[in-house]
């Protein structure tokens, strides 16, 4: 028999790599970016990928940029909404008038086979 092709080396190293970097928490991720955010996104993956002070100090200034937070209270859900882009537009809303479908229930039958 012959020796694996460096190709194939390269796949089994490449294939217990990622095996090993899911089992400590990472995702592989593929993103498109324009062209000139792919250092600043490089940046931002290794920050985040070191850990640490760094990881956080980048999660916490990333976060409410992203990610906004949730409404605690229905003032704070109006706010939203007041804020969103669709706000001012004239949406129509309407109720599907549809009675819904038939739903069956199975009847208890005792002498269903079923049943352990």
């Amino acid at each position: 028999m012959g020796k694996a092709s460096t190709k194939d080396r390269t796949g089994a190293r490449v294939a217990r790599h990622r095996v090993k970097a899911a089992a400590n928490g990472s995702r592989r991720l593929e993103v498109t970016v324009p062209a000139q955010d792919a250092p600043l996104v490089k940046a931002v993956a290794g920050a985040l990928r070191s850990g640490g002070a760094e990881a956080k100090r980048v999660r916490k200034a990333l976060k409410p940029l992203v990610s906004p937070e949730q409404a605690r209270t229905g003032a704070e859900l109006v706010a939203f909404l007041r804020a969103s882009p669709v706000a001012g537009a004239e949406l129509t809303f309407e109720r599907d008038p549809s009675s819904g479908r038939i739903v069956e229930f199975a009847a208890d039958d005792p002498e269903s086979t079923d049943r352990e």
